[in-house]
């Protein structure tokens, strides 16, 4: 059925469930920022390939004072407990192949990291840097030291464009920053490898054969993939990007253990409308592995895992007035008189701002 169902999608299938690309992970997904020197940080995401499971919780510190002879209290409001949420979703590897093979997963969520300034002078500063670079680059340097194209840095936002300038991920690394090695750790090929030795070894199977019976095997055929080995280097390399999003799940309670003044990563949800790009930290976690869906079988690799997520927001900012859609002043507090003014409360400062893109 799974088979079907991939092979309908792959050619566009035009019965009750239309085929379209939805884009979730775009628009459905958490980023991790974990700070480095300077008020930077390494970036990266983790998509949410499937409706997630969101419960929120708030709580006001009230004081209460009960008078003599009065039937009912009294109450002061002492302020409010940052939001809890608990977030729920599933990794499920077939649906993430599926997704790579027809709609395409963005290259942001396969394992990449970029540094950012997270304050909107120092973000102007490395515009400057990397223009000026890229001018020298192009041969537009002016024998006065000016050049001939300069950046209008007076305004508060940037286009696209100047954000994909100001977004320099290793070409501004300092000494003390956290060092990115390729596309890490080959997981799924180490222990292929291996099971395909030992099977060899044992029983003396035709690697053709042991191919032919895998799970891999009909999805090859329905989409249309010639060659077996080039079906399992994908499917390595998607194997990959879910033991990443699960390896950056665990390192969201840790810090750095080279330098200990570099805490814990701070977590942005960003699903819709409902939540765009919170700040919180991560309380706790789980990681259930979901037997019932089976494992690909020569990795030993879950087909589908559970992630869960308890999350507290951790709105800071500078400590000033709050400002949606702003790089810092979108993550201050703000109280309900931002939602009478103009129905916001979230920052509203990630991929999805609603007007020029600030972060």
């Amino acid at each position: 059925m799974v088979v079907k169902f991939l092979k309908d999608l792959s050619k566009g299938f035009d019965g009750k469930l239309n085929k379209k690309n939805r884009l979730l992970h775009e628009r459905s997904h958490i980023a991790l920022e974990f700070p480095q020197t300077n008020n930077r940080v390494i970036r990266t995401f983790i998509p949410i390939l499937e409706n997630p499971q969101i419960t929120e919780r708030g709580n006001a510190n009230l004081n209460n004072y009960s008078l003599v002879g009065r039937a009912g209290e009294l109450f002061s409001y002492a302020g409010a407990k940052a939001r809890r949420l608990n977030l729920t979703f599933n990794i499920s590897l077939l649906h993430v192949i599926e997704m790579n093979m027809t709609e395409g997963i963005t290259d942001k969520f396969k394992r990449q990291f970029k540094l950012f300034f997270t304050e909107r002078e120092d973000a102007r500063e490395l515009f400057n840097l990397r223009d000026e670079a890229k001018l020298t680059e192009e041969g537009r340097r002016l024998e006065d030291g000016t050049f001939a194209l300069e950046p209008d840095l007076s305004k508060d936002t940037f286009t696209l464009e100047e954000r994909d300038i100001m977004n320099a991920p290793d070409d501004f690394l300092g000494n003390s920053d956290q060092k990115i090695n390729g596309k890490g750790r080959a997981y799924a090929s180490t222990h292929r490898d291996y099971y395909r030795k030992l099977i060899g070894e044992l029983t003396g199977a035709q690697l053709e054969v042991e191919e032919s019976e895998s799970f891999l095997a009909p999805i090859l055929d329905s989409l249309d993939i010639e060659t077996a080995s080039q079906g399992f280097k994908d499917l390595n390399d998607t194997i990959d990007l879910i033991y990443c999003w699960v390896n950056l799940i665990r390192g969201s309670i840790l810090n750095n253990a080279s330098n200990t003044l570099y805490g814990p990563p701070i977590l942005r949800l960003t699903h819709g409308p409902m939540y765009n790009n919170i700040p919180c930290l991560v309380d706790n976690y789980s990681i259930r592995i979901l037997d019932e869906a089976g494992y690909d079988v020569q990795t030993l690799t879950p087909r589908k895992i559970e992630i869960t997520l308890s999350l507290v927001e951790s709105r800071t900012g500078n400590f000033g007035r709050y400002q949606a859609t702003q790089l810092e002043n979108g993550d201050n507090l703000t109280g309900w008189e931002s939602i009478i003014g103009n129905n916001d409360l979230d920052p509203q400062n990630g991929l999805i701002s609603g007007g020029e893109l600030t972060r």
